[in-house]
C-alpha cells in the first residue's frame, strides 16, 4: 500500500504540469473550438494568420537574417574553439550518421512534400521581387530554384544554430537541463528559468513543435489521398483525407505506447535509405545533367540575390504564404532541433557544429530540392502541361506522384514513393509525440498515457484543420503553423545578448577550450550559485 502511494506521489510530482497544461491546453482548446463552430474557428485562424503576416512578417524576415549571421560569426571566431563535452571528449557519432539524422529530422515530411512542388510553383508564377523575369520560361528556372533554396537554406537552419551555443552553455557550464527555458538563465538568471517566463517558453516551444508536426502530418495526408486517387481511383475527398490521418494517428499511438518504439531507429534508417533510392531514381531516370547545371547556376543567383529575397516586402500576401510561413515553422523547431544536435555532437567543436548546421546542412538540403525540383521543371519544359495541368487542378499534394508517373518504370517507383511518404508521416508524428512527452514529464521514458495523449492531439488537430479548411486545407494548415510559431520570436530576440554571453563563457572554460593560452574563468553551476549566495547572506547576517 505504501509503495502504491509512493508511486502515485512520484507520478504527480514528476510531471511538469505548467508546461503540460500550456501545450495540451492550447491543442484541446482548438479542438473544442472546431467542434463548437468550425466556420468561426476557420475565420479566426485566417484572421490571426493575416495579422501575423502583415504586422510581424517583416520582423520575422529581418531577425532570421540576424540570427543566422550571429551563428556564422561565432562559428568563425575564436569562440568556436571549444569542444562540446570537454576538450578531451571523443566523438560518439560518425559524420555520415550525424548529418543523416539531423537533415532527415529537420526536413522531415516537408522535404518530401515540397521538394518537387515548390520549385514548380515558383517557376509557373515567380514572386514579384524578380521583376523583369517571365514566369514559365527557361530563364525563370534558376530564379524559381533560388527562391526554394532561400526557404530551405541558410536562414531557416540559422534558428537552430542560434540556440546551440545557448544550450551548450547552460548544460555544460551551469548544469541546467537542456530545455528551452534554461536559455533564459543567460539574460535573467535562474529565477526566470523556474518562473512563469520559463514555463511559458517551454510551453510555447512545445506548441510550436506540435504545430510544426501537425502541418506536415496534414500535408502528407493530402499527398497520400491524391496518390490513392491517382493509382486506385479512391475519391480524393475530405473524408478520405481525414481517414488517412486517423489511421496514421492509430499508428502513432501504437508506436509510442509499445515496444515498437524501439524500432523507430530502424524506421529512420529505412527512411534514409529509401530517400537515397529516390535521389538515384530522379538523377538516372530524370535529367541528371540538367539537375547539375541548374544547381550550379541557380546557386549563383541565390547568393547574388540573397538579401534581396530575404528582406523583400514587395508582396505581403505572397510572403506570408511562403517565406514567413517557412521561417515561423523553423523558428518553432529551433530549440528542439538544437537539443537533438547537441545530444549527437559530443566531441565536436562548436565551430564544427555551427558550420555543419548553418552552412553544410543547408547546402545538402538545397541539393535535395534541386534534384526533385529541377527534374520536375525539366519534365514540364519538355512537355508543357504534363505537370502543371495536374498542379493547377489538385495543387501541391499532386506534384510528386505526377512527376514519378512521368519517369520510366514508374510502376516500381510509385509504390516506393508512397512507402517513403508513409515512413516520413509515421516517424515524424510518433517521434515528435514521444519527444513532447519527454519534455512534459522530465523522464527519458515518459508515462505511456502522456505519449498517447500527445499522439492523439497531433492527429486530431491535423484532421480538424483539414476538415475546417475543406478545399483550402493547405492554407489552413500553413496558417496554424505560422500562428503557433511566431510567438517564439519574442524569446529569440530577448536571448540575443545571451548568445554573446554564452559564447564568451564557453571560451573562458579551461575544460572546453582547445586553444589553451590562459585567460580562463571557471564558472560554477547554477545551483551552486544559489547555495553560495545563501551562505554569504548568513555570514553577513551573523
Amino acid at each position: 500500500m505504501e509503495q502504491q502511494v509512493h508511486k502515485k506521489d512520484s507520478w504527480k510530482t514528476r510531471m511538469n504540469w505548467p508546461v503540460f497544461w500550456i501545450s495540451s491546453g492550447f491543442l484541446f482548446a482548438f479542438i473544442i473550438a472546431c467542434l463548437i463552430n468550425k466556420d468561426v474557428t476557420y475565420k479566426a485562424v485566417g484572421s490571426a494568420y493575416n495579422f501575423v503576416g502583415v504586422y510581424f512578417g517583416g520582423v520575422v524576415q529581418l531577425m532570421m537574417v540576424v540570427f543566422w549571421i550571429m551563428a556564422v560569426v561565432i562559428a568563425f571566431s575564436k569562440w568556436g574553439n571549444i569542444r562540446i563535452g570537454g576538450k578531451n571528449a571523443e566523438r560518439e557519432t560518425k559524420n555520415l550518421t550525424w548529418y543523416a539524422i539531423i537533415i532527415t529530422t529537420m526536413l522531415a515530411a516537408g522535404g518530401v512534400f515540397f521538394a518537387a512542388a515548390e520549385p514548380l510553383s515558383h517557376f509557373l508564377s515567380l514572386p514579384q521581387h524578380f521583376s523583369g523575369i517571365e514566369s514559365g520560361t527557361k530563364e525563370a528556372v534558376v530564379y524559381a530554384m533560388a527562391q526554394s533554396y532561400l526557404h530551405w537554406g541558410f536562414l531557416v537552419w540559422g534558428a537552430t544554430a542560434f540556440c546551440i551555443p545557448l544550450l551548450v552553455y547552460v548544460k555544460e557550464i551551469k548544469n541546467l537541463p537542456m530545455r528551452p527555458s534554461s536559455m533564459l538563465y543567460l539574460v535573467s538568471g535562474k529565477r526566470s528559468v523556474q518562473g512563469l517566463s520559463g514555463k511559458l517558453l517551454d510551453g510555447l516551444a512545445l506548441i510550436g513543435v506540435a504545430a510544426g508536426t501537425i502541418g506536415p502530418v496534414g500535408f502528407l495526408g493530402l499527398q497520400l489521398a491524391f496518390a490513392l486517387q491517382d493509382i486506385w481511383g479512391v475519391p480524393n475527398t475530405i473524408s478520405t483525407q481525414m481517414i488517412i490521418i486517423i489511421v496514421s494517428t492509430v499508428i502513432f499511438i501504437v508506436a509510442v505506447s509499445t515496444g515498437l518504439m524501439k524500432g523507430m531507429d530502424f524506421l529512420a534508417r529505412l527512411t534514409v535509405y529509401l530517400s537515397g533510392v529516390m535521389v538515384v531514381v530522379m538523377l538516372v531516370f530524370g535529367n541528371g545533367v540538367f539537375v547539375a547545371d541548374t544547381f550550379v547556376e541557380s546557386y549563383g543567383v541565390y547568393i547574388k540575390e540573397f538579401l534581396h529575397m530575404a528582406l523583400s516586402r514587395s508582396d505581403v500576401a505572397w510572403l506570408s504564404g511562403w517565406t514567413v510561413f517557412y521561417e515561423a515553422w523553423f523558428l518553432s523547431f529551433g530549440p528542439s532541433m538544437a537539443v537533438l544536435t547537441i545530444t549527437l555532437s559530443k566531441g565536436r567543436t562548436l565551430r564544427e557544429v555551427l558550420i555543419g548546421i548553418a552552412l553544410i546542412s543547408p547546402l545538402i538540403s538545397n541539393f535535395w530540392f534541386s534534384i526533385f525540383g529541377s527534374t520536375t521543371i525539366a519534365l514540364e519544359l519538355q512537355t508543357p502541361g504534363s505537370i502543371s495541368n495536374v498542379f493547377s487542378q489538385f495543387g501541391l499534394p499532386s506534384v510528386l506522384i505526377t512527376v514519378i508517373n512521368q519517369l520510366p518504370l514508374s510502376s516500381i517507383w510509385i509504390p516506393l514513393a508512397i512507402i517513403l511518404v508513409v515512413l516520413y508521416l509515421v516517424t515524424t508524428g510518433a517521434g515528435v509525440a514521444y519527444s513532447m512527452a519527454v519534455q512534459a514529464t522530465g523522464k527519458e521514458v515518459p508515462y505511456v498515457w502522456v505519449r498517447i495523449l500527445y499522439s492523439v492531439l497531433i492527429g486530431v488537430v491535423a484532421m480538424l484543420l483539414v476538415w475546417i479548411g475543406g478545399d483550402s486545407a493547405m492554407n489552413t494548415l500553413q496558417s496554424f503553423m505560422v500562428i503557433a510559431g511566431v510567438p517564439l520570436l519574442i524569446f529569440y530576440i530577448i536571448l540575443i545578448p545571451g548568445l554573446i554571453k554564452a559564447a564568451k563563457g564557453l571560451y573562458r572554460s579551461e575544460k572546453h577550450r582547445i586553444d589553451l593560452d590562459g585567460g580562463f574563468v571557471e564558472e560554477i553551476p547554477a545551483e551552486e550559485e544559489i547555495t553560495g549566495s545563501m551562505k554569504a547572506g548568513k555570514v553577513v547576517n551573523q
